[in-house]
């Protein structure tokens, strides 16, 4: 195993622990005060299209954005895995998810595929982010494989105390282009 992808994975343990380790009272406040920066955030008002993630194992709870989209008349889309692939489905509430692959809710095969743009932004899961734009995943590559070919807008909502001045990364790994935490957007020192 390189380097890196030993670097990689001992943060993953600790940044799981850490994040973990946030009260719920904490957390919840955390997540309102991203969830309120994020909807007022530029690349949020001006999308034609969100790409969100379904919240697990501690991260940031950006789930009520789904009816502030919709009101703004922004369609909202959730990811799906098949094999290898990610594709975004349009979905028009939280009730056309089920539990899927990695038990993460996920909408039905069926539903209408995303159609991705300049103007989409796309909220990025992950473990933690680094002030350079770096982003540390799970592991499997999903996002960055789907970010390959992505030409829209990517946000990071991340908790303070899982930020760092950088990550450790290979040439696959994809920064962000916003980074938000609860105390604000994070200006991204490149």
């Amino acid at each position: 195993m390189s380097t890196v992808l030993q670097e990689k994975k001992a943060l993953r343990t600790k940044c799981k622990e850490l994040r973990l380790s946030i009260p719920s009272e904490a957390k919840a406040l955390a997540d309102a005060a991203i969830l309120h920066t994020v909807t007022a955030h530029s690349a949020f008002l001006n999308a034609d299209l969100l790409l969100c993630f379904s919240p697990v194992r501690g991260e940031v709870d950006l789930t009520p954005i789904v009816q502030l989209a919709a009101s703004c008349g922004i369609p909202v889309a959730f990811p799906r895995c098949e094999g290898t692939d990610m594709h975004f489905h349009i979905v028009k509430n939280l009730s056309e998810l089920a539990v899927g692959r990695f038990g993460i809710p996920t909408p039905h095969a069926t539903a209408p595929l995303a159609r991705p743009t300049v103007r989409t932004l796309c909220l990025l899961p992950g473990l933690a982010a680094g002030r350079d734009g770096s982003r540390l995943g799970y592991g499997g590559g999903f996002y960055d494989r789907f970010l390959a070919t992505f030409e829209g807008i990517t946000l990071f909502p991340i908790y303070e105390r899982l930020l760092f001045p950088t990550l450790p990364t290979e040439g696959t790994d994809k920064a962000v282009d916003y980074l938000i935490t609860e105390k604000g957007e994070i200006p991204l020192h490149v």
